[in-house]
């Protein structure tokens, strides 16, 4: 089953890797985010979910102290510590997609219409074009809206536009 652990900011990337050398299958999505520095555009690596790790795991008392004792790791989220909500099928297939095999996911490529819309090509967004709820062009932004544990969650991710 897949889990979400709550983990202390900045932590992540070593959560995820620690749990990766137990043998823990573990996600920390990110992006090459694209940002306006000085009249250009560079990337920066961000984390869609700052906080939280997703990991898929058999839900044992053995799992469950191994995971706790990960320096950073805060909690299993849930109603209660004993008793964790996990994701749904969908739930857990976007996060596989957004994880990217575990390397940054690069910006969508997109290139403007003659009527001043923007045309999404390949990469990360094809995959949600009905949960894309606005694409700011100005940011190179789009935000999409997934649900992590039946919660609605708003994610920005960039795109690149060719025709400039």
């Amino acid at each position: 089953m897949w889990y979400v652990l709550q983990v202390s900011t900045g932590k992540e990337m070593a959560v995820t890797s620690t749990l990766s050398n137990n043998r823990v299958l573990a996600y920390t999505p990110r992006e090459n985010r694209l940002i306006r520095k000085g009249g250009g555009w560079s990337q920066k690596e961000y984390i869609l979910f700052p906080g939280y790790v997703f990991l898929n795991l058999d839900y044992t008392a053995e799992n469950y102290y191994m995971v706790k004792a990960i320096p950073g790791v805060l909690r299993f989220l849930g109603p209660d510590g004993l008793h964790p909500s996990t994701l749904t099928y969908l739930e857990a297939e976007w996060i596989k997609l957004l994880a990217g095999e575990g390397k940054p996911l690069e910006p969508t490529t997109a290139q403007l219409t003659p009527e001043g819309e923007v045309k999404l090509g390949t990469g990360i967004l094809q995959h949600f074009p009905s949960r894309i709820k606005k694409i700011d062009k100005h940011s190179r932004r789009a935000t999409v809206e997934l649900s992590v544990c039946g919660e609605k969650r708003i994610i920005p991710l960039s795109f690149n536009l060719l025709s400039e």
